[in-house]
């Protein structure tokens, strides 16, 4: 139903199909082209509306409206050039799938309105405070998305400026979806090397273009205290002061705390892993602490350099760290393991998990997995197995993994070996697997009793959010009738290794 955009009307909701708000008589849309639906978020600078752009056939979009509650005319000036900042330079950075596109910018009635594209999804404050702190996976999978939007802004001399929890958003859009969005800018992640994107940085009202002089230059205090870099709270900006933002995004991320209790002022110092619940690789330590630098200078120079070291993932022997180990296995002779470890450290989950394919077809020189039989299987490494399982449950936090796959197909009943003659109780305890590990879905959502159909490979859900034993997917999906086969090899390694 159209939303009236008077501040002051009473009753803006409007029967569909309306052109003038019942209630106020304003016009309900804007140039006669964008019609606001719902009010979505309000604060001290506007209001923030979902909104369909008439001209794209009723596409979905968003409208911001200028509506400061400053009466002082300096504070107001300021506000409106950071509004007029944020069109000019979504418009001057153009097109890319994880910044809003700037649909149009305009004054109506006394107002200044943006209408940009409508991201759907939640951000990073509200997904920490519904599902608890980040582990590692996530930092790496949030890293290797946000820090190519970084490079990009900042190769088109643009600092954003306020680099924080709330201005990052989960897309909720499909995985085809973004693929075909990230297609539409011609753009792939430099980590990933491909267009599947996750994260959207939003909110470039406080985005500023620099230059040698303009970056030098004392200005204006901007950005959210709790995040903004040292430099930056002295009215400097720099390309590096995002990064600094990003790493104490990284930390509160990793804590629920906030960044200003993470930093001890008697012994100037961070003491953000003092106050981790759950250890992190040193790997990951290193790279946030030099985020983390107060000096510049000691600082990454750009987010190229934070994504070199982020693949340079290094594999340690260190008992006493959380970094991604496997020392069944001579990684030097075992190139494959090494690159799914890195890729699963990376949280890139899809890619490992066509990885995982990969490795096992190339040992039992097979094209398909569904060409697999179960001596197939016994012929593998027992190393390998619990390598590849390993390296999935320790990336994952003891989410993902053929254990935790075995661990659901064991409550639910199901055995370790199955013949012939007791097929469809093993193709029903498939189907229960399947659905309690989501790689099924019911028909009409919504309904206990629907019946119960499958995903497509690419819906699936390619994140640390997925259910408990998601991932690894692919190889059950074509070969299901190896579940039994592969998780009783697993349990015979692990009770060899046991033993030995």
């Amino acid at each position: 139903m159209p939303y009236c955009l008077n501040p002051s009307c009473q009753k803006p909701n409007n029967p569909e199909g309306g052109r003038f708000c019942m209630n106020c008589g304003k016009n309900l849309q804007l140039k006669g082209l964008y019609e606001a639906i719902s009010l979505i978020g309000q604060g001290g600078m506007g209001r923030a509306f979902q909104a369909k752009d008439l001209g794209r056939l009723g596409q979905p979009c968003a409208i911001k409206q200028f509506l400061p509650q400053f009466q002082e005319s300096e504070l107001m000036k300021k506000a409106i050039a950071l509004f007029e900042s944020e069109a000019a330079q979504l418009k001057a950075l153009g097109s890319h799938p994880q910044i809003p596109e700037l649909i149009a910018y305009f004054g109506e009635d006394g107002c200044l309105y943006l209408v940009q594209e409508l991201i759907e999804g939640e951000n990073l404050y509200i997904e920490l405070q519904r599902n608890g702190i980040f582990i590692e996976a996530q930092i790496y999978e949030l890293l290797a998305n946000i820090l190519p939007v970084l490079q990009f802004i900042h190769d088109r001399q643009v600092i954003h400026r306020d680099i924080k929890p709330d201005n990052i958003i989960r897309c909720s859009l499909t995985a085809p979806e973004l693929v075909q969005e990230a297609g539409k800018a011609n753009y792939q992640s430099p980590i990933t090397n491909s267009p599947q994107v996750n994260f959207v940085l939003v909110d470039f009202g406080a985005a500023k273009a620099f230059t040698t002089d303009t970056a030098n230059r004392t200005g204006t205090l901007i950005g959210s205290a709790e995040y903004i870099a040292p430099e930056q709270a002295r009215g400097k900006a720099f390309p590096q002061s995002d990064l600094y933002s990003l790493g104490v995004t990284c930390i509160y991320l990793l804590t629920g705390i906030s960044p200003f209790d993470l930093y001890d002022d008697e012994s100037d110092r961070w003491i953000w892993r003092e106050k981790l619940q759950t250890p992190i690789s040193n790997h990951l330590a290193v790279i946030l602490n030099r985020l983390l630098e107060r000096a510049i200078s000691n600082r990454y120079s750009s987010a190229n350099e934070v994504m070199h070291d982020l693949q340079s993932v290094t594999i340690s022997s260190d008992n006493n760290s959380n970094s991604l180990e496997v020392s069944c296995i001579n990684l030097h002779n075992s190139p494959q393991i090494k690159k799914l470890i890195e890729s699963l450290n990376l949280g890139q989950w899809q890619e490992s998990d066509l990885l995982t394919n990969t490795i096992i077809l190339e040992l039992a020189n097979k094209n398909r997995i569904a060409e697999l039989t179960s001596n197939d299987i016994d012929q593998i490494s027992c190393d390998i197995w619990v390598a590849i399982d390993q390296a999935w449950m320790q990336a994952s936090n003891n989410r993902f993994g053929w254990s935790i796959q075995k661990q659901i197909w064991k409550s639910l009943s199901g055995r370790l070996i199955y013949e012939e003659n007791n097929y469809w109780e093993f193709a029903k305890i498939y189907e229960k697997f399947a659905d309690r590990v989501g790689w099924r879905k019911p028909r009409w959502l919504n309904l206990e009793f629907s019946p119960k159909i499958w995903r497509k490979y690419e819906n699936l859900t390619f994140s640390i959010s997925a259910p408990r034993g998601h991932l690894p997917s692919l190889f059950f999906w074509e070969g299901f009738n190896l579940v039994d086969t592969v998780l009783y090899r697993l349990e015979i390694c692990r009770q060899s290794q046991d033993n030995s």
